[in-house]
């Protein structure tokens, strides 16, 4: 006897797990919340840029293959074990072990101050070779191990926030809040600026302060030789964000707890699809994929 599809319940069961997932993966939280989050696991939420590839490449683990010229390591993300593997890089293993080393080098010194340069004849791998590393890091990235996290700007509007979007003469709050606008609902978001840049939230905490902080928290780290990224200790916001932050700042009076109730903590994904976090620069040497409108319409001021 034939079953008719029950669309409802299916659908209801995919909105809930979807909703689990969410929770799961702490999309948004305020900026308390991600304070804590940093000190329940500070070195995977200090580590630079170089240490967190390096830490792709460790996730997938290694093997010790034979090769034409003995016995050498191979890194066993190349493979593409998430993708059945698919487009995965046959052979290579010394490019693969001098990547690995430099990006060692560059975990010690908790910065990147020079570029890897792939260089050989067409044919030879170079292209397989970035894309394995970009697939990878896309897998790695929802995961647990993974999480990355920018932050936005909140405002509410004005029946919770006297002053608009927060610039200007600030009087008593008419209405009681609570001690984050991460959570509100659109509805009483007056406006919510995205940081394109992807500024890591610790840079909200002046840098002497941060200072401390990192030398707090990551005592036991430290002593094992883990240097947090470089930006973290001695580098700041960028232009955009500082000015935001001041003018907040200067509207409150100099209070940052209020300034930091703004601040809307988001978990991002690492995509090839969108450039988030990764792109590919083809040979016209421009990374610039936006869209521009050309023709005259309603939307053009925004």
């Amino acid at each position: 006897m034939d079953q008719s599809f029950d669309a409802r319940g299916w659908l209801g069961s995919l909105a809930g797990e979807t909703r689990d997932v969410y929770a799961k993966n702490r999309r948004v939280m305020s900026f308390g919340e991600y304070v804590a989050l940093f000190g329940e696991n500070p070195k995977q939420q200090s580590r630079s840029a170089a240490e967190y590839l390096r830490d792709v490449f460790d996730h997938f683990g290694h093997e010790t293959v034979n090769t034409p010229r003995g016995e050498m390591k191979r890194f066993k993300l190349f493979d593409c074990p998430w993708d059945g593997g698919r487009d995965r890089l046959m052979g290579q293993e010394e490019v693969q072990d001098a990547v690995y080393r430099l990006l060692s080098n560059f975990s010690r010194e908790g910065r990147t101050n020079r570029l890897i340069l792939l260089h050989g004849p067409n044919g030879s791998a170079k292209s397989t070779f970035v894309g394995c590393v970009q697939r990878a890091m896309e897998h790695y990235a929802p995961l647990d191990e993974g999480a990355l996290y920018r932050f936005n700007w909140i405002f509410p509007v004005q029946k919770l926030v006297k002053g608009g979007i927060g610039f200007g003469d600030r009087g008593p709050e008419p209405t009681p809040v609570s001690d984050s606008y991460a959570y509100l609902d659109d509805d009483l978001i007056e406006a919510k600026l995205v940081d394109e840049l992807k500024d890591h939230p610790l840079l909200l905490i002046p840098r002497d302060k941060r200072k401390l902080l990192l030398d707090e928290v990551l005592a036991g780290p430290l002593r094992e030789g883990f240097r947090p990224a470089r930006m973290l200790v001695q580098g700041d916001l960028n232009p955009r964000n500082r000015m935001i932050f001041e003018a907040l700042l200067n509207s409150y009076r100099g209070d940052l707890g209020r300034v930091l109730r703004h601040v809307q903590v988001e978990r991002f994904f690492i995509s090839r699809r969108y450039r988030v976090g990764v792109a590919t620069v083809g040979p016209q040497l421009a990374v610039d994929a936006s869209a521009r409108q050309l023709t005259v319409g309603k939307n053009l001021a925004g």
